[in-house]
């Protein structure tokens, strides 16, 4: 039975990306059920000003970007599995969305809530800035300008990489806090898997682009990550959330948690792989 009948633009961005990924593997049915789902966003989620989607069908509520981040993952994995423009069309909406109001050219920072006419949200919410989302969005905004060639959304991928790892850190652990407010106080001190992942993530996806060498910074990325998260947990789990003095809260292991902990270490194992392709030495870590 339905548990929850809400039909976000969250959820739906999983199902696309589930989608794209089940497409290029040979689905026979996931390009139709991608182009039906495609038609439900566009004529169900879409605002009607055309500067983003909403929530939630009813369209009530405050608006988010971190849905937004999710659909332009999705749309750019529609690209890759089909090589069609029209997805990179949809994906640069949402760039152009990033540039216009998600981003804070001043303080490097991105929002998480907004009004309907795309104000910062009143209160702590117009200031909550979540280090994990500014990786997330790095690493995408890298991928976006390698297909587009708009070479320049490097740099505010460098910028937000740099606003997190400034502000975004518990300096007792290395570890990611889970928000901070846009002038760097942390609001939520817990540390969970997720964002250390995504940061692995940024870091591999902007070696190589222009700036200082990140591959120490991959390393010692991956080694908290296995410091904190994993070794500790019992094999084949995780731990979760990590207090502020390195101490376990988990309670549970999020199955959410998996996709993350894949596509970091799956990026980070094919850079070794290529590594040792070369004769060059591979992290122990990867062993």
């Amino acid at each position: 039975t339905v548990a929850d009948a809400a039909e976000d633009a969250y959820d739906h961005s999983c199902v696309l990306l589930a989608l794209a990924h089940a497409h290029m593997c040979g689905n026979p049915d996931a390009l139709r059920l991608g182009e039906e789902t495609f038609a439900f966003i566009d004529a169900h989620l879409e605002d009607e000003r055309l500067t983003g989607f909403r929530e939630t069908s009813s369209g009530e509520g405050e608006r988010r970007s971190n849905p937004h981040m999710h659909l332009l993952e999705a749309f750019l994995a529609w690209h890759q599995a089909t090589g069609e423009r029209a997805y990179l069309r949809r994906a640069a909406r949402i760039v152009d969305l990033f540039r216009s109001h998600f981003f804070d050219p001043e303080s490097w920072t991105l929002g998480e809530y907004f009004d309907n006419e795309w104000r910062p949200a009143p209160g702590e919410k117009g200031t909550w800035t979540e280090p994990g989302h500014h990786f997330e969005w790095a690493s995408l905004l890298v991928d976006f300008a390698g297909r587009s060639g708009q070479s320049g959304l490097t740099g505010l991928a460098r910028k937000l990489y740099a606003s997190a790892i400034a502000n975004g850190l518990n300096r007792a652990t290395g570890l990611a806090y889970g928000a901070v407010s846009r002038q760097g106080l942390p609001l939520d001190r817990v540390s969970r898997s997720w964002p250390q992942a995504e940061a692995i993530k940024a870091a591999i996806a902007l070696d190589g682009s222009g700036g200082p060498d990140l591959k120490p910074e991959i390393e010692a990325r991956v080694g908290r990550l296995f410091r904190w998260h994993i070794n500790p947990a019992p094999l084949g789990l995780w731990i979760d959330r990590i207090d502020e003095r390195g101490r376990s809260l988990a309670s549970e292991v999020p199955a959410s948690i998996f996709y993350h902990l894949v596509c970091a270490l799956t990026q980070y194992l094919d850079g070794t792989a290529r590594k040792d392709q070369y004769g060059l030495a591979t992290s122990p870590v990867s062993t």
